[in-house]
């Protein structure tokens, strides 16, 4: 008894294997930032006593253009 073996080839569009790539690479670009803002959000160890003072976040556009307009 032989056996028959059919194989099936199947070809991708390019704008298929495009968009696979452009959605892995924002799917990765996404991924690195998520780790960096976690890495970022644990708070610095202290070494030398000395306190360190956090600028408040400008939530504002117009205090952001604000700044530029005082130089």
């Amino acid at each position: 008894m032989a056996n028959s073996y059919t194989t099936i080839s199947s070809s991708r569009s390019p704008i298929t294997i495009a968009a696979g790539f452009i959605g892995a690479f924002i799917v990765a670009s996404l991924a690195v930032q998520m780790v960096r803002s976690q890495r970022a959000a644990v708070a610095p160890v202290a070494t030398s006593g000395t306190s360190t003072q956090v600028e408040p976040v400008i939530t504002s556009q117009a205090a952001m253009w604000s700044v530029l307009a005082e130089r």
